[in-house]
């Protein structure tokens, strides 16, 4: 956990922004806690218009990486901005960098000087989950190939679903699941600390061939740029983008910069700092990184720093843990809104559950 909470991990975007603003419906006066992870939440919610984002992580350099977004959105323009990040092709980022560094405080700039290969290969690919996913989008190229490309284009979302149930959902697809499954992978392949919390292989299994044909059935993968990253390993300018990379949302967002502050803190620390109140809450999948008591733990400060009737958006991946019995009666979980947004999420490996709270 240690190393996890000190190195970049994510750097692209794997959830959905339009799910997110759905479930928090933010208004022009809302404060609103986010946590950093990519850094692609926080800059999706500005497209809600909220009146302020704060932005927490326990892992600084994931902070880092959303003061150099920031930054670059400043700094370049649309194209540059899209070759500078790692969607479209470049061989001269270390000469944008030298445009974003002005607009970074003084120990952010000498954080990333001492990354200079991160930077010139492209930030968006470059974390420990891009990595993997890139590494999994080749060995499905491998065995899928054309398949990929037939998914990719499908006519109808029937004709996708069938692709998905006649060429992927098969043993080989649920064979390579299982071992995903397994809680010596995460920990010590992919060196993800929240494996110590996965259920059995079994249920994790079905939990995760289970989201994909929901999928399958319910958007196109071609509209989600999490899906690309997953088949194809990485974007392009014409694939699918996350909402903040947008042509028609990167204007809106630059201008909301300023409206986003960054803390490093965890939500369980929520209740001790002078940080809220808040109105919504963007909590992402916390519960994977949590044992019962930890996740509770959470719940109280996310409660202790919440306003009467603030909204909340959790997901929920792979540990399908719940609020305790103490906890529980202060969270009023919308249950058909989970479900429908649940089915139409692009990141398509959570269930959504959202709603409002009820501070004690």
């Amino acid at each position: 956990m240690a190393d996890f909470a000190r190195t970049l991990n994510f750097t692209s975007a794997n959830e959905d922004g339009a799910t997110e603003l759905a479930a928090l419906a933010l208004t022009p006066a809302d404060h609103v806690l986010c946590l950093t992870a990519s850094g692609a939440r926080p800059l999706d919610l500005l497209l809600g218009d909220p009146a302020r984002i704060t932005a927490i992580d326990i892992n600084p350099a994931q902070n880092e990486l959303l003061r150099l977004k920031i930054a670059a959105w400043s700094a370049l323009d649309d194209t540059a901005l899209l070759e500078w990040i790692g969607i479209a092709p470049s061989r001269h980022r270390l000469e944008l960098q030298k445009r974003v560094e002005p607009s970074l405080p003084p120990a952010s700039r000498e954080f990333w000087r001492r990354r200079k290969r991160t930077i010139a290969a492209g930030i968006w690919h470059s974390g420990r989950w891009e990595r993997v996913l890139r590494l999994g989008a080749f060995g499905t190229g491998l065995i899928r190939g054309r398949h990929i490309d037939e998914l990719f284009e499908a006519p109808t979302l029937e004709a996708q679903a069938r692709i998905w149930a006649d060429h992927f959902d098969d043993a080989l697809w649920r064979g390579a699941v299982r071992i995903l499954s397994r809680r010596w992978f995460w920990m010590h392949v992919i060196g993800e600390p929240g494996g110590a919390f996965l259920p059995e292989p079994a249920a994790s299994e079905a939990r995760l061939t289970g989201l994909f044909r929901r999928a399958a059935s319910n958007f196109f993968f071609r509209d989600s740029d999490f899906a690309t990253l997953i088949f194809k390993g990485h974007l392009t300018p014409a694939t699918a983008l996350p909402l903040h990379l947008q042509p028609a949302n990167i204007p809106v967002i630059r201008e909301r910069l300023d409206r986003i502050d960054i803390a490093e803190a965890g939500l369980a620390d929520l209740g001790t700092r002078e940080l809220g109140p808040f109105d919504a809450f963007s909590l992402s999948d916390f519960g994977s990184y949590c044992s019962g008591e930890v996740y509770d733990a959470c719940w109280r400060g996310v409660l202790a720093a919440a306003r009467p009737g603030a909204r909340f958006c959790e997901r929920i991946f792979m540990n399908p843990v719940a609020p305790g019995a103490e906890i529980a009666p202060s969270i009023r979980i919308n249950e058909p809104l989970g479900a429908a947004l649940s089915r139409t999420d692009r990141a398509l490996i959570y269930d959504i559950r959202c709603g409002t709270l009820c501070p004690p």
